[in-house]
């Protein structure tokens, strides 16, 4: 019997949540639902007139890279953050978006997984909003030029 209800389980888990992309990223001190499985149309690159970029990965790895890096202590090494990232996700799992005068507003988290952070590694974890224009362009806010390369 407690095999039986053992093997039940563990087929309830594996079929009934087999989500493996979402995740939680903590902001502010909260736990905050994400999901890293979007819409294809937001994976790859957004870049600009400069330097600076964002990589976003389908298996929710993704790089970010400042046009200007501002101001940072002397131990932050300069260049580009290496992070996992997500879509926040509401109550019911589904991508939280808003409806803009421009278009839909998507808030994403991006958290740092190595030495460098954002804000002049003053803070690991970014909320940043992907924004789909009615001309079907796709910018990053945080940025002023940063659009979705076409490849």
């Amino acid at each position: 019997m407690k095999t039986l209800i053992f093997l039940f389980i563990s087929l309830t888990a594996i079929f009934s949540n087999s989500n493996e992309k979402i995740r939680e990223i903590e902001y502010n001190g909260t736990a905050v639902k994400t999901t890293f499985e979007v819409p294809q149309e937001f994976y790859g690159k957004y870049a600009g007139r400069k330097s600076g970029y964002l990589q976003i990965n389908e298996d929710g790895s993704g790089v970010y890279n400042y046009d200007i890096f501002g101001f940072a202590p002397t131990s932050c090494k300069k260049g580009a953050i290496d992070m996992e990232w997500g879509f926040l996700l509401n109550e019911n799992n589904e991508i939280v978006k808003f409806e803009r005068e421009y278009g839909l507003s998507y808030p994403v988290l991006m958290k740092s997984t190595g030495a460098t952070q954002f804000q002049g590694c003053r803070t690991p974890v970014m909320l940043d909003f992907i924004l789909v224009k009615k001309n079907g362009s796709i910018t990053i806010s945080s940025s002023d030029d940063w659009e979705k390369v076409m490849e």
